[in-house]
């Protein structure tokens, strides 16, 4: 009997009423993301999920967002969200400098126009931060959280033996340069991002389920990424995260307990990290003795080399692309074959150092300090993230071309995107957060 009054007209035609309510609710919330003027931003929300991909994949999204916001039109709103943007200005100013010293400083310099692109990381940030901010950041945080995951079951099931022998996941089964420590560093982010807002989470359900991510991630990162780098900023990047919650309680003490205890398991259930740390160290012990040689050691070299560039030129720099054109030589000359043909020092420092000068170094770390500036302002709650990319280029720039690499230098500018919050913003996504736990 109830069957058949379920089935009855009356009932079909309110359940039908109701089903339509529902799909108008769905549609309404859906519309506006796909209007030409929101578009921009949906399309922005979806490009962290490329960064775990081959970076043709995120370039391509990056050409179609473009597209879309020069049809969104609107574009003195897009200039107003510029002009807002703390990071305007400095951006702007670092990229005046490069323009400055390679039209005026490296004219006898053939290789100053290549090189310049690499610098030019920067215009992207601002086309980002030009979309304006919204709800469309916390979407893309999820979305970059479900790449994350993603990318630590590729890890897993590649080793397993069970993926395909497909081009998208190499970089995660054998080192295949700058995109693999590139996954490396994407996945250390997520992973403290993620423990930050299970830390933050009041539901005790939703608190393990994001733990139990944050160990998946994590033990993916430690037992397969081929990355030093992605290791120590796994390492720090989650001792941030927990030094911000602990507290003077036993609550505090029993985290600050578990973080002792994972690192500890960290070590000893990583080959790759005492891997990792027993060459460095090695390395570091053959160049005290003489020995240029020295394997994975060989960013001392560079340190060796291009500070020799440094100190020549220390206030304004060699010029653009001086360094790939004079590095080779000075290498030979010092007998430092392996890495004479590099097109780095792996360090943005270096880099900027060697070509821009003292200015130009001092601009880049302006850059990086405003970004931990505005990260601190936002508060710990809303600015964790941000703060965590802040010292994910503060600390990368040490040992990567962070942002000299497009690998690394287009991602950490989408996340940048991402991360930075308006006043409004902020105080809209506490109330939802708020509402939500």
């Amino acid at each position: 009997m109830k069957t058949l009054r379920w089935l009855s007209a009356e009932s079909i035609h309110v359940q039908f009423r109701q089903f339509n309510h529902t799909e108008y609710k769905f549609l309404a919330n859906m519309t506006p993301a796909l209007t030409r003027k929101h578009l921009p931003q949906t399309l922005l929300a979806l490009l962290p999920f490329s960064l775990f991909f081959p970076t043709g994949i995120m370039y391509a999204g990056i050409v179609i967002f473009i597209i879309s916001l020069l049809v969104a039109g609107d574009y003195s709103e897009k200039w107003s969200n510029i002009k807002r943007s703390p990071l305007s200005i400095p951006a702007a100013v670092l990229l005046g400098i490069v323009y400055l010293n390679a039209i005026f400083l490296s004219t006898e310099n053939p290789l100053r126009w290549s090189a310049l692109i690499h610098y030019q990381v920067f215009i992207f940030l601002i086309f980002f931060i030009s979309a304006g901010g919204g709800q469309w950041q916390q979407r893309a945080k999820t979305v970059f959280l479900a790449g994350a995951v993603y990318g630590a079951s590729v890890y897993y099931l590649t080793h397993l033996g069970v993926m395909p022998d497909w081009r998208i996941f190499k970089n995660y089964e054998i080192y295949a340069g700058n995109k693999s420590i590139a996954l490396g560093i994407f996945h250390a982010i997520a992973a403290a991002w993620l423990l930050d807002t299970a830390l933050s989470q009041v539901n005790l359900r939703k608190k393990i389920i994001q733990l139990g991510l944050y160990g998946y991630i994590a033990i993916a990162l430690l037992l397969f990424a081929m990355t030093r780098t992605g290791l120590l900023l796994w390492f720090l990047l989650s001792l941030i995260v927990v030094l911000r919650h602990i507290s003077f309680s036993w609550r505090g003490a029993l985290l600050a307990l578990s973080a002792v205890v994972c690192i500890a398991a960290a070590w000893q259930f990583s080959p790759v990290a005492r891997e990792r740390a027993a060459v460095t160290m090695e390395a570091i012990r053959g160049f005290s003795g003489g020995q240029m040689g020295t394997g994975q050691g060989n960013r001392l070299q560079f340190v060796q080399i291009t500070g020799e560039m440094i100190l020549e030129k220390p206030l304004l720099g060699h010029g653009v692309g001086s360094w790939l054109q004079q590095y080779p030589q000075r290498a030979i000359e010092a007998k430092a074959i392996e890495t004479y043909g590099m097109s780095t020092p792996h360090n943005d420092y270096l880099l900027y150092a060697a070509e821009l000068g003292g200015v130009g170094l001092f601009a880049l770390l302006g850059l990086y300090i405003v970004i931990a500036v505005t990260a601190l302002k936002m508060g710990a709650r809303q600015g964790m993230g941000l703060f965590l990319i802040a010292t994910t280029m503060l600390v990368g720039s040490l040992f990567n071309a962070i942002v000299r690499d497009w690998r690394f230098g287009m991602p950490m500018m989408i996340l940048l995107a991402v991360t930075l919050l308006s006043d409004d913003d902020q105080s809209a996504l506490s109330d939802q957060s708020a509402s939500e736990n």
